[in-house]
């Protein structure tokens, strides 16, 4: 049973470090994306802090200010969100428009700072969950029954069926016009493209082909396919080859090409009917091609028929061997036999395929027309080229069983060795006759448009869409057996063999093949996540730390060590200290510290709140005798409170404050 593998691996196609990528299941993937979103707010109130921290001390001086500079200050220094500080700022403006000079323009560019902030790691948050975009919608899928399949004559059949019915359906939905986005997402490539060249030269002898030697062959060529980038095989650039398939197809002549006969044995069913025999090569013990019952053409009510053979070229025995007009040494031959039989048009067919220009008039004015012959016939010439992307060397354009000969010269190492091995073996069984072989006239898109035997016309090139939809489905086989490999076929019918990987590259190939992802994983590119979370820790880390270095570096350099002190005195524990400690509440250490504490146990703070003024409420109200008392040296003042006004602390006197 094979399954997208989660965990860590490499797409090669980015590079060893682009291409870094980790899968998850759907659980996991959605909790690290759910992480990266809030370390990122987390990292974006780290920033807004660092800017913070900045613009307090590039406001900071040693002079005197008014009461919105101030206020300005705290709220730099105390504000954990930019969304907290925008709207404290903004409160700010509102309340000291008539009693300091240009407020809005003092306040406005800080509130534009937070909001600037707050924007751009809002849309960081939202697009951290691109890391999964970074690493593409590609993953890769494993199975414990991966390896070669291989099957003989006697189960070949069996095999094809599914396999081409698999790719006919993948071809139509992906590679048609009326393409499905949604049943294209399963390999490395929705589709693999392919360049058509309608004035071919005929591959075959001009004798034979329907125009001579004009150039009226219709040639389909891939172009270099390459195994990474194109079949999903994940491997470095040292380690891919490069496959090129180029398939030529032309009508050819039957006349001169078939002899007919009549059945004269009378014990047979079809006695007395015509026969035509095709002359194109003997297959198997029989001296000719192919036979037709002309009678099925008259009276039978049948459709279309499609035939097919092929033969490997130096394969030294094949099962059709084609007449030395349609014989290529260097290519593969595939025949096509169409049998109209019953089918008639309701306009005249131009189409060298299809021709059907017979005039049948059914009365009151109606003609259908009827096939030119009882077979027409096509022929497709199929060449491969292999390449070593490294060195640039190439086989030659030529048939399967010769690419062997020129192997050695391509100088592949061993990775890309069992590659080119394992596309040679998948090649053998995508030849464009085999598009046909187990489909017969279901094949032909002339059938889609078929009212029992009645079709209302073809245009002239429909020969052209014909082999181009059976060229698409060797295509889509080619992307399916490239996949199989590494996933092993859904059935495993008697006499057929798997074989598994005998070696280490082997083994690598079944552990590497890329599919677009399934549903239920997410892949992340690793580079992304690290940035992230790298870039972040810096930002968090600075954060905390900012203010503590700054201010070391400042007493050790002795340079502006009041703006570290401002920092401190206008964070929000330090503002409650000085509070208490100027309405005469608590004994207290540590005002130039990060955090103060009283000196005594437990010392209780506050209080009165019954007693104070709710419109103007203020600290120590019922300290308030004491403190007058104290200032006018009615009493002596606390030896620890004096020592807090030195080393000990920091402390705003009443007699500064009454002197202010």
């Amino acid at each position: 049973m094979a399954s997208t593998y989660t965990g860590p691996w490499i797409n090669w196609s980015r590079g060893r470090i682009l291409g870094a990528t980790i899968t998850l299941d759907q659980q996991d993937g959605g909790l690290l994306t759910a992480f990266l979103a809030l370390f990122v707010s987390t990292a974006g109130a780290a920033t807004w802090k660092i800017t913070c921290y900045g613009l307090h001390q590039m406001r900071a001086g040693p002079g005197p200010s008014d009461g919105l500079h101030h206020q300005q200050q705290a709220i730099l220094c105390n504000s954990a969100t930019p969304v907290g500080a925008s709207w404290q700022l903004t409160q700010l403006t509102w309340y000291w428009k008539d009693r300091v000079a240009k407020p809005y323009t003092r306040t406005l560019p800080l509130i534009a700072l937070a909001v600037i902030n707050l924007t751009l790691f809002a849309v960081a948050s939202v697009f951290s969950s691109k890391v999964t975009q970074g690493a593409g919608h590609e993953t890769l899928i494993r199975s414990g029954n991966c390896g070669f399949l291989l099957y003989g004559e006697d189960v070949k059949v069996e095999m094809i069926v599914p396999d081409t019915l698999a790719a006919t359906s993948y071809s139509r939905a992906c590679y048609g016009a009326a393409r499905e986005p949604l049943l294209c997402n399963q390999y490395a490539q929705r589709r693999l493209g392919w360049t058509t060249n309608p004035n071919a030269t005929c591959p075959f002898a001009p004798e034979l082909c329907m125009y001579g030697d004009a150039p009226t062959g219709y040639e389909m060529d891939t172009g270099l396919l390459n195994s990474q980038e194109d079949l999903g095989i994940n491997a470095p650039d040292s380690d891919r080859v490069q496959y090129r398939k180029v398939t030529t197809c032309s009508p050819i002549h039957t006349r001169g090409y078939y002899e007919e006969y009549n059945e004269t044995d009378v014990s047979r069913q079809q006695y007395g009917d015509k026969f035509r025999r095709l002359m194109y090569g003997p297959t198997g013990s029989r001296n000719y091609t192919y036979s037709y019952n002309t009678h099925g053409a008259i009276v039978d009510n049948q459709g279309y028929s499609l035939f097919t053979l092929f033969s490997h070229a130096a394969a030294g025995r094949s099962a059709w061997t084609p007449i030395p007009e349609l014989n290529r040494t260097d290519s593969d031959v595939s025949l096509f036999i169409l049998a109209p039989n019953s089918i008639s048009y309701e306009a005249p067919v131009k189409d060298p395929f299809f021709s059907a220009n017979l005039p049948f008039d059914l009365g009151e004015g109606e003609t259908l027309y009827l096939a030119d012959h009882y077979l027409d016939v096509m022929a497709c010439t199929e060449q491969h080229q292999y390449c070593n992307p490294v060195t640039s060397e190439c086989t030659p354009l030529t048939a399967f069983h010769r690419l062997g000969h020129y192997l050695p010269g391509l100088r592949l190492n061993f990775p890309q060795r069992y590659t080119y091995q394992r596309l040679e073996l998948i090649s053998l069984q995508n030849a464009i006759y085999q598009s046909v072989l187990s489909r017969g006239a279901k094949a032909l898109h002339a059938s889609d448009t078929l009212v029992g035997t009645l079709n209302k016309g073809l245009p002239d090139n429909q020969w052209h869409i014909e082999v181009s939809e059976w060229f698409s489905v060797s295509m889509a086989k080619l992307q399916q057996l490239v996949v199989q490999y590494a996933t092993g076929p859904d059935e495993m019918p008697d006499g057929a063999i798997l074989l598994p990987p005998s070696n280490q590259w082997q083994q690598n190939m079944c552990e590497n093949q890329i599919i677009r992802s399934q549903e239920g994983t997410l892949s992340f590119s690793i580079l992304g996540v690290a940035i992230i979370l790298v870039v972040g820790s810096i930002l968090i880390f600075t954060s905390l730390v900012i203010d503590t270095v700054v201010g070391f570096l400042r007493r050790r350099l002795r340079r502006k060590s009041y703006k570290s002190l401002q920092w401190t005195l206008d964070e929000k524990l330090q503002l409650q200290r000085m509070a208490f400690e100027g309405a005469g509440h608590g004994h207290w250490k540590g005002g130039a510290d990060v955090v103060p504490v009283t000196t005594k146990w437990g010392e209780q703070l506050g209080g009165g709140l019954e007693q104070m003024d709710p419109k103007h409420p203020r600290v120590g109200m019922r300290d308030l005798a004491y403190w007058v008392a104290q200032e006018t040296g009615a009493v002596d003042p606390d030896p620890e409170s004096e020592g807090l006004t030195g080393k000990k602390g920091m402390r705003v006197s009443a007699q500064d404050v009454i002197n202010d």
